[in-house]
């Protein structure tokens, strides 16, 4: 508008208008700055009047006061409202708009100002029988022909029945408080806090049954659509008198909850603590509050979270108790007996392989021959085989040590020792074998080392002539001088002829 329409004087505080549109948008304007467009209002009054028009319904609503002041208003049912409030009030026996008159309704809607012919009407998207008595029968009667098909739920069921709730389907308003509610109590860790999808429907007025039904056909096909399932369905309103959840009292909505009940259980928080509606009685389980759906869904989470928590104690305390009984049976005699057994024998082997090897050194250092010989290669020879005693006395040493550890380590952590024993001696007799070949091919290569003095191993002599080894008889004359070596002494001889003169005799 325009401000040179305005004039204020502020002595008189008047408001000029030059115009009757001007004045009326100056009061739309003002209205529209408030909340009466955006409030919900209920009223109770006689219906006087009843007009239906081009698929709308136009009522004339009067009432008079104790002191004979009559009040009166147009209370509008438009016509994409008008089927779903119609079908309310057959429930109360109502078939026809004009069986409305001559009655006190109870109505429910939105103010509206028509600027055209500054006038006020109501928009209304609820009519109830005014009072109680008429909607309990009514929900009486439907609550009945769901007992004949059996779609009452009877049985009081229990979330710890479902698994750990981990996606819920909500149905509600946005705005509504028992939306905020419901989320403000579900109180779990955020690690485990559920996902939860709103599925926006009206929680009030003619149209709510039919919103809901929709609101599940939704979750239906978004369920098919991607493959998912969610855990619960969760349909909640705030409180509201009588007449406010009356239009939850439906017999399609109820039939669609309980057919939703064979795939996905629906749980309802409808109103206070004593209200009951139609879906309660169908519902997987009734909550009566938005709040209590919220904190029961948070104690089921939390349950399951501290089972989880105490299997996962037990376990430990079980497999500790398992490693104790096994520790302490491989202490006892039994396994003490094979442990000391197998080190027994290890023992055994290693002081076998450290005799014959000092037997070897002994018999290679030639100390009682060293100063008669004189010769260089006896004294490499000791070197030699000294060296190689300690390299293998060193290999022995050590495969001995690896084994005893091996052993040691196996029957300390290994809880199959007593069913692996024939295994474990087999791999030991195998591996003693393998030493022993090991033991006799050193003595073999020794032997080969050791050269005409190796007789000596086994017992024989060692004949030197001029000081150097006598390999055949074919090297000794008649009447040469040769020195026979014993392992513990030698002597000296001269050969002479036989009587045939074709062989030398000592």
């Amino acid at each position: 508008m325009n401000q040179d329409v305005l004039f204020q004087y502020e002595r008189f505080n008047l408001l000029e208008f030059n115009t009757l549109h001007d004045f009326v948008e100056y009061i739309d304007t003002k209205i529209k700055e408030t909340d009466l467009y955006r409030l919900r209002f209920k009223f109770t009054a006689d219906v006087v009047k009843v007009k239906p028009y081009n698929g709308s319904v136009y009522i004339t609503v009067s009432q008079e006061t104790s002191d004979g002041k009559k009040t009166e208003m147009t209370v509008i049912v438009w016509r994409n409202l008008a089927p779903a409030v119609m079908k309310n009030l057959l429930g109360f026996g109502i078939k026809d708009w004009n069986q409305l008159e001559h009655k006190k309704w109870e109505f429910q809607g939105k103010l509206s100002f028509y600027p055209e012919r500054a006038q006020f009407s109501f928009w209304a998207d609820s009519i109830a029988p005014q009072g109680e008595s008429d909607i309990l029968s009514r929900r009486q009667k439907i609550k009945e022909q769901l007992k004949k098909e059996g779609l009452l739920v009877e049985v009081e069921h229990n979330l710890l029945e479902l698994e750990p709730i981990r996606m819920i389907a909500l149905i509600t308003s946005r705005t509504a408080q028992g939306y905020f509610d419901f989320l403000s109590n579900l109180m779990v860790p955020d690690n485990y806090r559920p996902i939860t999808h709103l599925y926006e429907s009206s929680m009030q007025g003619a149209s709510t049954s039919q919103e809901v039904i929709r609101a599940f056909d939704r979750i239906t096909t978004f369920c098919k659509k991607y493959g998912v399932k969610y855990d619960v369905i969760v349909l909640i309103r705030g409180g509201g008198g009588p007449s406010d959840l009356m239009y939850f009292d439906d017999y399609e909505l109820a039939k669609h909850i309980a057919k939703t009940n064979a795939y996905i259980p629906v749980l309802t928080g409808i109103g206070h603590e004593k209200d009951e509606t139609i879906p309660d009685y169908v519902a997987w389980r009734r909550f009566p509050t938005p709040t209590a759906v919220a904190k029961e869904i948070s104690n089921q989470i939390k349950t399951y979270l501290e089972s989880v928590n105490r299997w996962y104690s037990e376990i430990n305390q079980r497999m500790d108790s398992i490693l104790n009984v096994f520790s302490s049976k491989v202490e006892q005699d039994n396994y003490k007996m094979l442990s000391d057994s197998m080190r027994a024998d290890i023992s055994k082997t290693e002081k076998s392989n450290v005799e014959s090897a000092s037997f070897l050194l002994k018999s290679f250092t030639l100390k009682n021959y060293e100063t008669a010989l004189s010769f260089d290669f006896l004294r490499t020879l000791s070197n030699n085989i000294s060296s190689k005693y300690i390299d293998v006395k060193k290999g022995i040493d050590d495969t001995v040590e690896g084994i005893s550890s091996s052993l040691n380590y196996s029957l300390k952590n290994n809880s199959q020792d007593v069913s692996n024993y024939d295994r474990i001696v087999n791999d030991f007799d195998r591996i003693q074998l393998s030493y022993a070949q090991m033991l006799d091919s050193e003595k073999e290569e020794l032997s080969k080392m050791g050269g005409p003095a190796s007789a000596l191993l086994v017992g024989g002599t060692v004949v030197t002539k001029d000081g150097r080894f006598v390999r055949s008889k074919e090297e000794i004359d008649e009447k040469d001088v040769l020195k026979i070596n014993f392992y513990d002494g030698g002597v000296i001889v001269r050969t002479v002829d036989d009587n045939d003169g074709q062989n030398n005799s000592i």
